[in-house]
């Protein structure tokens, strides 16, 4: 890659459920669902709610634009 932020479909595998996701700070979390916000096209990153667990059990929801604003997958470290 050129340095660019790589971004996932929020239907892709990234996504499933169980993926580590790493945001800053090296704070991990994984994947607990994914769901299509009602009434929207589902064309757009951000029509996805993302929902994600923290180590301790804490869950917390963002869009999935949002998300990956945040957040890297565990294998865009890779690149």
């Amino acid at each position: 890659m050129n340095g660019a932020k790589k971004f996932h479909k929020p239907t892709g595998p990234a996504f499933h459920e169980g993926q580590l996701w790493v945001g800053s700070g090296n704070l991990k979390c994984w994947i607990v669902k994914v769901e299509k916000y009602p009434n929207h096209a589902g064309i757009y990153t951000s029509d996805y709610e993302v929902t994600y667990k923290y180590i301790d059990g804490k869950e917390c929801k963002k869009d999935a634009w949002n998300f990956q604003v945040r957040y890297q997958h565990i294998a865009d470290f890779a690149i």
